[in-house]
C-alpha cells in the first residue's frame, strides 16, 4: 500500500477481498493493527529517515 500509494479499500479489492471490513479484520489479525494505523506509522518512519 505504501509503495503504490493505495488506501486500504483499493488494496482490499486488489488482493481479492469483496469486503473492506473483512480485509481490515484479517489485516489486524495478521499484523497487529489496522491498515490505516500501520500506514501512518510507515509514512512517519519514511519521513524520519529522509
Amino acid at each position: 500500500m505504501l509503495a503504490e500509494g493505495a488506501n486500504a479499500s483499493s488494496a482490499a479489492f486488489a488482493v481479492g477481498y469483496e469486503s473492506v471490513p473483512q480485509f481490515t479484520r484479517e489485516y489486524r489479525r495478521m499484523f497487529g493493527c489496522p491498515p490505516v494505523q500501520d500506514m501512518k506509522v510507515a509514512r512517519g518512519a519514511m519521513l524520519a529517515a529522509a
